[in-house]
């Protein structure tokens, strides 16, 4: 505040000398020069008292640090008699908010009771009901059985006892003809000798009355009630006798025979899944509001691993923590059931049916081989993506080979025809040269026949012009020797 008010206070002086010199220069008028002047006072102690009320609250911010805690009333009651915790608290309110409380009980005897973390509010016992009755005993899927299972044990009773009967045989004899105590001993003995008395009838084997051939089928007729009553059929829990051999028919099959554990699933199972879901996140984000990083591993699928990270501390400039970065406590995110996800499936007739779609094209081999039971499927996958990567980069060096190739034919045949081209070229140039040179005899020799003709012609008058200089050198003569003559005569 003091290097504040220092510094204001020399800023006011600059401000206000050149105020005055604004006003001996005559550019302001003397009482503009006080206005002004009381502005500056002014905006100078508003600025202090604002910094000064600043900086008054980021002292008190600093040194009274306010942490809201969500506590039962119970808990508040017994710290409350605490006099140094009493004289801390800035505000108590009361509130209701559903909570579950954990016991743990032994017998008649409670080990320990918890209440669970303020953000669980779902109950975490989930029941997976077969059938709700709409009473708190809901039906489970053995209860439908129980009939036909009291039915198949007393045809396999009858049955063994129609057996013991035919084993241990009745005898039916007349009174005093046999001794009734050693055929009781030795009656059923392998090869026994049982003698009767003279003069008695023989005794009589009493066998048991046949049962009717319909009742042997009672126990595999009451095994086929009791899959339709289930919807389970033996066929779908690994039986080879009674499914087709075809994919398409253990397909059908599969499908046929799942539509009732479809509807139960659908109904009873995935809510109760979601709600497994719901308790399982309440719980985690009660208990990870650290910063920790999780690895994500899906075996089922041919991916590599991932890490995902959560609670990310946010620092300020100071190196203070002052929030976090994907905060999973305050996380709001739906629980989704991924359709058909729960349902059974056959895995070799699912697998050729990827290898059919496989060969039409819809999916690729790394779709295939993660539904697979090889091992190190995963090395496999990056195998075969190296592979292709390879095998990628060879055709892309045949297509560039090609193409350089096709380049170089080409280059070959425009030199072809380049060098055609110069030698026409060079031809045509010899050619002109001679026909040029011809061209040059026939006129040089043209040009010497006109000046040998002019020469000649010139010579011709010459000698024309002699001849007649002479002639007339002659006609003057004779003129001149006539006269001569004539003068004399």
């Amino acid at each position: 505040m003091q290097e504040m008010q220092a510094e204001l206070e020399v800023g006011f002086l600059e401000q206000q000398k050149a105020m005055e010199m604004a006003v001996q220069s005559g550019e302001m008028i003397p009482e503009r020069y006080e206005l002004e002047i009381q502005k500056l006072q002014q905006n100078m102690q508003m600025q202090l008292q604002q910094a000064q009320e600043q900086m008054t609250a980021e002292l008190q911010k600093n040194a009274s640090i306010v942490q809201n805690v969500v506590i039962s009333d119970k808990e508040y009651q017994i710290m409350v008699k605490d006099t140094a915790f009493k004289d801390k608290i800035v505000d108590a309110v009361e509130f209701h908010g559903t909570r579950i409380q954990k016991c743990c009980i032994a017998g008649d005897k409670t080990l320990f009771t918890k209440i669970l973390p303020e953000g669980i509010t779902e109950y975490p016992i989930v029941p997976l009901h077969y059938k709700w009755t709409g009473t708190p005993y809901p039906i489970s899927a053995v209860s439908p059985l129980i009939g036909k299972q009291r039915e198949v044990n007393k045809s396999h009773q009858l049955l063994i006892h129609n057996a013991s009967l035919g084993s241990s045989l009745r005898w039916m004899h007349e009174e005093g003809s046999i001794d009734t105590d050693y055929w009781e001993k030795y009656a059923s003995s392998p090869g026994a000798l049982l003698p009767i008395r003279p003069g008695s009838q023989a005794p009589q084997a009493i066998q048991p009355a046949p049962l009717n051939s319909a009742f042997f089928n009672i126990v595999q007729n009451a095994k086929g009630d009791m899959e339709y009553l289930a919807g389970i059929y033996s066929s779908m829990m690994g039986d080879t006798g009674s499914q087709h051999e075809t994919y398409r028919g253990m397909l059908a099959m599969d499908e046929y025979g799942t539509r009732r554990i479809k509807q139960w699933m659908q109904n009873a199972l995935e809510p109760g899944l979601k709600q497994i879901g719901l308790v399982v996140k309440q719980f985690t984000q009660s208990v990870y509001t650290a910063h920790k990083v999780f690895r994500i591993v899906q075996p089922s699928a041919i991916q590599e691993q991932r890490e995902i990270e959560i609670n990310i501390p946010i620092y300020n400039d100071l190196g203070e923590a002052v929030g976090k970065l994907k905060d999973y406590a305050s996380a709001k995110f739906d629980i989704r059931i991924v359709a058909g996800s729960t349902m059974p499936v056959n895995r070799w007739a699912y697998l050729a049916e990827l290898k059919d779609m496989m060969q039409m094209g819809i999916v690729d081999d790394i779709a295939v081989l993660a539904e697979t039971d090889l091992k190190n499927k995963e090395q496999i996958a990056k195998r075969k993506s190296v592979y292709s990567q390879l095998q990628g980069q060879v055709q892309g060096m045949e297509e560039q080979l090609k193409k350089q190739t096709g380049t170089i034919e080409t280059l070959e045949r425009q030199l072809v025809q380049a060098g055609i081209k110069d030698k026409v070229n060079k031809a045509e140039v010899e050619i002109a040269k001679q026909k040029s040179q011809v061209d040059t005899d026939t006129k040089k020799e043209f040009l010497e026949t006109q000046a040998k003709q002019k020469l000649a012609q010139k010579v011709v008058i010459d000698e024309a012009n002699q001849q007649k200089e002479r002639i007339k050198m002659e006609a003057d003569n004779i003129i001149k020797n006539l006269q001569s003559n004539t003068e004399k005569n």
